[in-house]
């Protein structure tokens, strides 16, 4: 298993359109390749309007063909793919800049 930590730094004023383009698009065509999103939070406490995710993943291909720039993965049906790539540019326009980090779980209080 690995876990992907992404962080975005949204405009002002976004977090309720950007959660929602999450929730109904984005994450059930991610979840329909087989990818599991832990949970989405937003900073309360230190530098304003910055959003993380936790999303895990059987492997490194398993999170590459979650990738919308790749065409829908096997069993994922077309259009549901296509909605997700759709709200992903909606959520980039949301977006003053993201980044990934792919984690690996510790042997210790794994999850």
């Amino acid at each position: 298993m690995i876990y992907v930590l992404r962080t975005w730094k949204i405009k002002p004023g976004t977090w309720r359109e950007f959660q929602q383009l999450s929730n109904d698009a984005v994450w059930p065509a991610m979840e329909a390749a087989g990818a599991k999103i832990i949970g989405l939070w937003t900073t309360i406490i230190g530098d304003g309007n910055e959003v993380v995710l936790v999303t895990r993943y059987d492997d490194l291909a398993m999170w590459q063909r979650t990738r919308f720039s790749e065409a829908a993965p096997d069993g994922v049906a077309a259009d549901l793919w296509e909605r997700g790539r759709e709200a992903v540019m909606q959520r980039q326009a949301l977006t003053e800049s993201t980044h990934a980090r792919v984690l690996t779980a510790s042997e210790f209080r794994a999850p």
